[in-house]
């Protein structure tokens, strides 16, 4: 299996870059991991000329050679930042570029792919964030994968086992999934691990 991180980060040594390395570990041998970080590219606004409602989109900068990637990929990870209470302007204006400019044109190329989703912020508005990006798997026809508990990442605690836990179990879901789909593939990976189920930790009062 070929899994994409696409990461919205800034920081290349924050938050996202450790759940970069948590996916590289945890998958091991399962899969092959390319990281795309949007920080490293020219992606431009969205300038609403509507043409690329027949066509690619005109607008000149590094969005068309991404999707190419993204296209050859067999999973996404989303792997957005918050910025104030929402998804962070470079990652929105990647997901408004690619979606319509590119996806809709040539016809929703990443069709029953396999998407999943994590998010990075300090507090409070990670489900927000994470509900938008569903939106966008959904609108390319995508099939989305996920723990039952959104990997909701908090930038301000040193550790977040939960979230760490999440995510694994997504990555799991992920190898299961794509073998279902792509049996020959399966046979000649390595077997994936168990989907371990996600234990919520309480604290005390």
């Amino acid at each position: 299996m070929k899994l994409t991180v696409i990461v919205g980060s800034s920081r290349p040594c924050g938050v996202s870059a450790r759940v970069v390395a948590l996916v590289r570990r945890h998958l091991g041998g399962q899969a092959e991991v390319e990281e795309i970080w949007l920080k490293d590219y020219r992606i431009e606004y969205c300038d609403a000329d509507n043409a690329c409602a027949a066509e690619d989109c005109a607008v000149q900068d590094d969005v068309e050679p991404l999707v190419t990637r993204i296209a050859s990929a067999d999973a996404l990870l989303y792997l957005p930042v918050m910025h104030a209470y929402g998804l962070n302007s470079r990652f929105q204006a990647f997901l408004e570029r690619m979606g319509y400019g590119f996806m809709r044109p040539r016809e929703r190329p990443l069709r029953d792919k396999l998407a999943a989703i994590a998010v990075v912020g300090r507090r409070y508005g990670h489900t927000a964030v994470f509900s938008q990006v569903v939106l966008n798997v959904l609108l390319n026809k995508m099939i989305l994968v996920g723990s039952g508990f959104p990997p909701c990442f908090q930038t301000q605690l040193a550790h977040d086992p939960e979230a760490e836990q999440a995510l694994r179990e997504t990555l799991d879901r992920l190898t299961e999934h794509h073998h279902r789909l792509h049996p020959a593939w399966a046979q000649a990976e390595p077997p994936a691990r168990p989907v371990r189920p996600v234990h919520m930790l309480k604290g005390t009062r």
